[in-house]
């Protein structure tokens, strides 16, 4: 007969150079213990801000909902205030991945961005056909710092501290 002998089993655990990294978190620093840039931090500030901006867009809308805005404009304003709050959330929840270097997030918030201008766009577009001066303000400082946004989040040192 043929008689078959086992390996012995190890009771120790397999040393960790072995075991595969763990997987980061979305929100995890890029760089643990390294500072970002100023130009960073600015910007994290900026999104913040903008995000404020937008609150007062949507606030303005609203307002001019309530004043009594003409029949064919009301599901504008509408829009309006639906997609400036999300904006307004959009650009809080990015705000933070951007600073740890998070390189999909950043993606997105370059993208919030871009979307943050359209509705900036749109905005001045209804205040111009309502004619509503409060309204045009508020548009033209959320315009001026959706522009801002995006150049300071395609800039090269958010850049080059996110993509790597």
């Amino acid at each position: 007969m043929h008689d078959t002998q086992t390996s012995p089993v190890s009771s120790d655990p397999r040393p960790f150079s072995v075991l595969p990294a763990p997987r980061r978190s979305l929100l995890a620093p890029g760089r643990p213990g390294v500072r970002p840039p100023q130009d960073v931090r600015q910007t994290c500030v900026l999104m913040f801000v903008t995000a404020a901006v937008f609150v007062g867009l949507a606030y303005q809308s609203w307002a001019t909902l309530d004043a009594g805005a003409p029949a064919p404009v009301v599901r504008e304003l509408w829009v309006q205030v639906v997609l400036a709050s999300l904006v307004t959330l959009g650009l809080v929840a990015l705000a933070l991945p951007v600073r740890r270097a998070g390189h999909v997030l950043w993606r997105a918030a370059q993208f919030g961005a871009l979307v943050a201008l359209g509705v900036a766009v749109s905005a001045l577009n209804s205040a111009a056909r309502l004619a509503d001066t409060p309204l045009l303000l508020v548009a033209l400082l959320v315009a001026l710092f959706a522009i801002v946004t995006n150049i300071a989040l395609w800039s090269t040192s958010v850049r080059r501290w996110c993509s790597s």
